[in-house]
């Protein structure tokens, strides 16, 4: 099994063997790279005959010397290869750690470059854009921007997927931005205090929380999607918002994201839901323990205990925070009139 990191983010990969010399794109940065040969174990070394005859190679062969640094350049800079192949192969398992310190995280894709920095408190995401290339926003979401960037509002989707973010928590209108004078960057701030995520869509769809949405690349389409009563009891609201497409968006949250893979069976207050991949499935239920009438009263008054059960395999998003326990403990300190 070779086990290497991306150079660019440096999320680590674990494949086949076989798999050595082939070259591909990072799933989490888009970064270009070739998957090294297996560290192999050396053997002990020979007892050296002093009456044998040796050969070194030649200093001056110029192809040799040429040949590898050909190699050492297609490994660091990822050109291309003969006989190369998309990363990660379908038929090839990919075992993946992610990064989750308060770092930067950085990343290029095929439509933009971004950066996002000051995490995980107050995170600011930091887009470059190449002439005629776009990113849509939501309203409130820029800081600033480069005088070359052309920005308009308006519709995106069609009346019922506009009409579905507006159920989903979301605005109406979206920002477009595009670089129409030449290249140029965009700074997004998320309305809450807090993280932002990044996530690849690949022909697949994302769950996101009311509020959770910020901004997207190219052939993204981020509609509300009809959750019915158990939407209605997580808390969450009856409409979640559906990120799917091929493309590139950033969400944010209240406090730090943590990333949870999720295998079987995961457990999390509805509170702290942030997004999950589609391809897991969940139900709204009360912590195990819990007595009947405890149960029911968590059930129908949103008390303690009230938790989404996760099933499936796919990716989970949670934060740190949740806006609701803030406003309680804000609220004991709230200025009273006195009569």
């Amino acid at each position: 099994m070779i086990q290497f990191a991306c150079p660019s983010c440096q999320k680590h990969y674990k494949v086949a063997d076989e798999m050595a010399g082939k070259k591909g794109k990072c799933k989490e940065c888009g970064q270009l790279m070739m998957i090294p040969n297996p560290v192999v174990a050396e053997p002990p070394a020979p007892i050296e005959d002093p009456f044998a005859q040796t050969s070194q190679p030649d200093p001056f062969d110029v192809n040799a010397v040429a040949a590898e640094a050909d190699n050492a350049q297609a490994y660091l800079g990822g050109a291309e290869l003969p006989g190369g192949t998309a990363f990660p192969p379908e038929d090839v398992p990919v075992y993946t750690t992610r990064n989750t310190s308060d770092g930067p995280l950085s990343g290029t894709t095929p439509e933009l470059s971004y950066e996002i920095t000051q995490r995980p408190d107050f995170s600011i995401v930091k887009v470059d854009l190449e002439q005629g290339s776009k990113i849509f926003a939501e309203p409130s979401a820029m800081v600033s921007m480069s005088p070359t960037i052309h920005l308009e509002a308006g519709f995106k989707g069609g009346f019922g997927k506009t009409l579905g973010r507006m159920f989903g928590g979301e605005s109406l209108i979206i920002n477009t931005f595009t670089a129409q004078q030449g290249s140029g960057e965009i700074l997004f701030a998320g309305g809450m205090a807090g993280d932002v995520a990044y996530y690849r869509l690949e022909g697949n769809s994302i769950m996101l929380q009311r509020g959770a949405y910020m901004l997207n690349g190219p052939g993204v389409e981020v509609t509300g999607k009809w959750q019915g009563a158990k939407g209605f009891f997580s808390g969450e609201g009856l409409v979640l918002l559906k990120a799917s497409g091929t493309g590139d968006l950033f969400f944010n949250s209240y406090g730090a994201i943590l990333e949870v893979d999720v295998t079987d069976t995961y457990i999390v207050d509805t509170g702290y839901i942030v997004a999950f991949e589609e391809t897991l499935d969940y139900q709204v239920t009360v912590l195990p323990g819990l007595r009947k009438g405890g149960k029911l009263k968590s059930f129908f008054f949103g008390g303690e205990g009230l938790v989404a059960k996760f099933s499936g395999s796919g990716r989970v998003w949670i934060q740190s925070r949740q806006v609701t326990s803030f406003l309680s403990w804000v609220n004991a300190f709230r200025p009273t009139k006195s009569n």
